[in-house]
Parts: C-alpha cells; sequence; structure tokens
C-alpha cells in the first residue's frame, strides 16, 4: 500500500514539473537575439515607437451624503396622536410631520388668555383713574394719597398686563410643541414613531434629508493632495446608475485619517430637478477621477508582441536586421522594460521567421 501511494506521489509531481515547464517555454524553440542573416527588414511593415504625453490619473471611493439633514425629536412627554407622513414622502418646510395628544394644552391656552383679557381690563380702569386723579390732583381738589394710590394701581396693572402676555406666550409655545413640523424642504427616510406611541423629550421620531444638499465624500491619498484646489471641478461617476457628472470640491480636511493616511474631501453636486433624485440617494457608491500630472508612456500595439511560455516579445529591427528581444509589457501593451522609443519593431511578427 505504501509503495502504491508512493509511485501515485511520484506520477503526480511528474506531471506538475512537465506542465510548469511548458508554462516557462522549456519545450519551445531556443529563442535568441540573434540577428537573422537570412533576410532583412526592408520588404515588412514595421512601426517606429513613439512616446505619447498622456495625463496620469488616479481613481478614489467615496459615497454620497447628505450635507443638510435632521432626526426630528420630541420636546415634552405626550402620546403621538397622528403621523402625516410615511418613508418617501416629499416635504415642504414648516409642514406638519406629527400631531402630539395636545387637548391639555390647548385649555391652558383659552385659559391664559382669557387671564390676559382680565388683565388688559383692569389695566384700562387703572389708567382711567390715574388720568381722574392727575386732572383733580392739578385743581387742588383731592390731597397727594389718593394720587398715589391710582399710581401705584396702575403700575400694579400694567406688571399684571406683561404677566399675562409671557403667560399666553409660554402656553403657545408649549402648544407649538405638539405640532412637529418639517424644519426645511427634503424627503422623510425613517419613520421611527406610530400612532398611539409616547414621544419623549430626546427621542428620535422621524428622519430626512434635503435632495439639493447632496455632496459627494471621498478620501484622497496623500501623494494625490498636491493636485486637488478648492473650486475645482471633478469627473464622478455612480456605477450603480452608469451616471457621469461633475462635483466641484468645496472642503478638503486639513487633517489626515491616522490609518490609511488620506484627506476627506467633500464635492458639491449640480441641482437637479428632482427626477433624478432617486439615482443620487445618500450612502450611494461614488468613484472620483483626480488628474495628477502628466507622464511619458510608450505603448507596444498588440499586432508587434508576442509570447513564448509567459513571457513577452517583440522583433527590433535594428541595421536592416530583425532582431528577437524580450520586453516586459502591462496587459495594455504599456512597456515597462526592454524598448525605448525612436526604436522600430516589426509588425504581425509571428509571420515572419527569425533565426
Amino acid at each position: 500500500m505504501n509503495k502504491k501511494k508512493g509511485l501515485q506521489a511520484v506520477v503526480l509531481g511528474t506531471g506538475l514539473l512537465v506542465v510548469f515547464l511548458g508554462m516557462a517555454g522549456v519545450f519551445t524553440a531556443k529563442v535568441t537575439s540573434k540577428a537573422s542573416s537570412s533576410q532583412g527588414a526592408d520588404d515588412h511593415n514595421t512601426l517606429t515607437l513613439t512616446a505619447i504625453e498622456q495625463p496620469l490619473t488616479r481613481t478614489f471611493s467615496g459615497q454620497l451624503v447628505a450635507r443638510q439633514n435632521a432626526t426630528l425629536a420630541a420636546r415634552m412627554t405626550a402620546t403621538v396622536a397622528d403621523v402625516l407622513v410615511d418613508v418617501g414622502d416629499r416635504v415642504e418646510q414648516g409642514d406638519i410631520l406629527i400631531r402630539l395628544d395636545n387637548a391639555d394644552l390647548s385649555a391652558k391656552v383659552r385659559q391664559v388668555q382669557q387671564a390676559l383679557a382680565s388683565a388688559q381690563s383692569q389695566l384700562n380702569t387703572a389708567r382711567s383713574d390715574y388720568r381722574r386723579m392727575e386732572t383733580l390732583l392739578a385743581k387742588k381738589l383731592v390731597p397727594q394719597s389718593q394720587f398715589d394710590d391710582a399710581e401705584n394701581r396702575l403700575n400694579t396693572a400694567r406688571s399684571e398686563y406683561r404677566r399675562a402676555i409671557a403667560a399666553v406666550d409660554e402656553a403657545e409655545t408649549q402648544f407649538g410643541f405638539s405640532l412637529v413640523r418639517a424644519p426645511f424642504t427634503g424627503l422623510i427616510t425613517e419613520k421611527i414613531i406610530n400612532q398611539g406611541d409616547t414621544a419623549t423629550p430626546g427621542a428620535a421620531m422621524l428622519t430626512l434629508y434635503d435632495p439639493d444638499s447632496m455632496e459627494a465624500q471621498v478620501n484622497i491619498a496623500e501623494s494625490s493632495l498636491p493636485f486637488v484646489t478648492i473650486g475645482d471641478t471633478l469627473h464622478l461617476r455612480l456605477p450603480t446608475y452608469e451616471k457621469t457628472l461633475t462635483g466641484t470640491i468645496r472642503t478638503i480636511t486639513p487633517a489626515a485619517d491616522a490609518t490609511s493616511r488620506s484627506y476627506r474631501v467633500a464635492l458639491t453636486l449640480p441641482v437637479t430637478d428632482g427626477e433624478d433624485d432617486q439615482a443620487r440617494l445618500p450612502g450611494m457608491f461614488v468613484k472620483v477621477t483626480v488628474s495628477q500630472k502628466a507622464s511619458s508612456i510608450l505603448s507596444v500595439p498588440a499586432n508587434a508582441r508576442y509570447q513564448i511560455g509567459q513571457l513577452d516579445y517583440v522583433n527590433v529591427v535594428e541595421d536592416n536586421q530583425i532582431i528577437r528581444r524580450l520586453v516586459v509589457l502591462t496587459e495594455e501593451g504599456r512597456v515597462r522594460k526592454g524598448l525605448k522609443a525612436g526604436e522600430t519593431v516589426l509588425l504581425h511578427p509571428k509571420s515572419q521567421k527569425t533565426d
């Protein structure tokens, strides 16, 4: 049994070795860099390589956020009488979104309003008494003490009237707390409370955001920071809906993230007419392209290169001779090593025979 397992291991190892040697081009004809002595390059199609100045770009990932958003909470403890909106509803600034039970507050408002009317009546009476006493005192028909009493009653009536006005303002303010209104025009994103629930101060009830305040936030690497400035325009892409748009840099955080060594950049988006709100939602994935300084790029077209095993080769023309040369290329054909601008390569090298 052990001999059989050992034989299987030897066969498997030999097979893997053959595969690796084949990928490395061991079983192909030996490649040399010797010039072909049998033919020249005059009768072949050639291409002289030219470097192209191409701007270097980098793409960074981020997300869409709403600069203006709010979480609405109650300012008093009360039972929720009615919730007038649902998730996805568009509301205008000042719209009533939630009504809290306000029967006791309404009664208090009526009570203080009646007290205010009574205080107003007392103030009017005190003013009349004061003016009459002032006239009689000028004619020496009443003593000074009676005039002083009338003046004191007027001052007291004025104080009571101001106190009644303050009480009405306070009661109406408390009554206003029972009506939760939209602080700005926007879309409802979350409804946390329902009719019959008990609202408490500070507890979230609704969340909403303004679609016109959408912006993109992206973390840009420190090496790309010199190429972005507040006010610059960058290209953005929303992969979900295959949309491309432009954004203007609004802020650049003046401190790097300690972990990624990147800087948060916020870009404002153009305002829409409301039809594209569904394509620009908070949290949506976005890609931002940053253009950096141009660099010289040398590329080899697909019809001028070929592979032996896993290695890339081109046929270079030197002194009217064809020389096979090993090169290092990217997947797109950009030259990393082995060629330089001004050299001439053979097109369709597979159809030509070299030594």
